[in-house]
């Protein structure tokens, strides 16, 4: 098998459904509301008495339901409509019936991107097998797949999977939550961390069958920010909702720079890239002059970056001087027209100190990287 020559990451995002209204929600989340939207389908709340109608929104491509084997029969229901609307109706009455308060969380959302390498089909036969492994935990999940444009111009294709945060038995719910999903203080739990190194392997064997074997998914390689998600807002026709969408979406294209720039100063900063392109330099001047002398012209060309490197430390020293300098005459000059009398400037001399020690600090590791020796050829 060959070596990837790609190493990415995919987005896998836990949003909690909830009855709170934190983070400046304009008001509780309903469980039939959800499920109406990500399937894309018009079901109707039984006890608001009311339809969520999203049949006519774009990017659902597919939808469909999981269960643990124990589920009551209305969960393996082929109607997918039918199924969909009393999996939330049935969430919503489990949380009345045994916890009415305000803050109840109903369900958890998994937004989850899918790789751009696999097809339609193939994409879908991977969400199925993820949502088995919420089988595998004795949870309901509700699974669709969705595609829309992405903010480099591309295809944007990604799961939602609605989980009910009650296992699963031969009555419908069970009578106590299971938390092995919950966040830990803003952090993933070691379920949640399992649980995405189980999916990237499941991305990771996909592309192996299909041929792919020059892109590698890391599940620890989580070093991107992650673009907005826009949500209803992109159906928008006009009003307040699109013009929040088009921010979004140019907040997006701004986050996709901002990754790229990140990704190639990360990639510059690795010694492997520093030698790389030391050798690639090297063979250019050995096209024109010789292997001898090329070893010379970029042992020279390193001295001049140092100098230069120690001169921009020197200036910026310098410059820190002079501004503490400058910020304590402005001081004192303020406190003697309060009539305060004059400090010992103990934090300035602090600071200029401080200042000192790394100017010399750099200024013996400029020294040092000036005088390691070129690799030979």
């Amino acid at each position: 098998m060959r070596k990837p020559t790609q190493v990415k990451t995919l987005h896998f995002r836990v949003v909690n459904i909830t009855r709170s209204r934190k983070n400046g929600k304009s008001g509780p989340d309903n469980a039939v509301k959800a499920a109406a939207y990500r399937s894309g389908q018009n079901l109707h709340d039984e006890q608001a008495d009311k339809t969520y109608r999203y049949a006519q929104r774009g990017g659902v491509l597919r939808i469909g339901f999981v269960a643990p084997d124990n589920a009551p029969d209305w969960m393996k229901d082929a109607d997918q409509k039918r199924l969909w609307e009393r999996f939330g109706n049935e969430i919503e009455k489990v949380e009345d019936g045994h916890n009415r308060r305000a803050s109840a969380q109903l369900a958890k959302d998994f937004q989850i991107a899918a790789p751009r390498e696999l097809s339609e089909e193939q994409n879908w036969a991977l969400g199925l097998a993820l949502a088995e492994r919420f089988k595998a935990r004795g949870l309901a999940a509700a699974i669709a797949f969705h595609e829309s444009d992405a903010a480099d111009g591309g295809r944007n294709p990604h799961f939602h999977v609605m989980v009910s945060m009650r296992t699963v038995d031969e009555d419908g719910f069970s009578k106590r939550k299971w938390r092995g999903l919950n966040f830990d203080n803003g952090r993933d739990t070691p379920e949640l961390m399992k649980l995405r190194r189980e999916y990237y392997r499941l991305v990771n064997d996909a592309l192996r069958e299909v041929g792919v074997e020059d892109v590698y998914y890391d599940p620890e390689k989580q070093d991107k920010e992650p673009g907005k998600h826009i949500g209803k807002r992109g159906h928008a026709g006009k009003g307040e909702a699109r013009e929040k969408a088009d921010e979004l979406r140019e907040r997006n294209r701004e986050i996709a720079l901002q990754n790229h720039v990140q990704a190639t100063l990360n990639r510059s900063a690795s010694p492997e890239w520093r030698e790389k392109k030391r050798q690639d330099r090297r063979r250019e001047l050995q096209m024109g002059r010789g292997s001898a002398m090329a070893s010379r012209d970029v042992s020279q060309q390193a001295l001049p970056r140092v100098q230069r490197g120690r001169g921009i430390v020197n200036a910026a020293v310098d410059r820190a001087l002079h501004s503490s300098a400058w910020r304590e005459r402005e001081a004192a000059r303020d406190r003697e027209g309060k009539g305060v009398k004059e400090p010992q400037g103990a934090k300035v001399d602090a600071a200029i100190e401080a200042a000192r020690q790394l100017a010399s600090w750099r200024e013996r590791e400029a020294e040092r990287q000036r005088k390691e020796k070129v690799p030979e050829l």
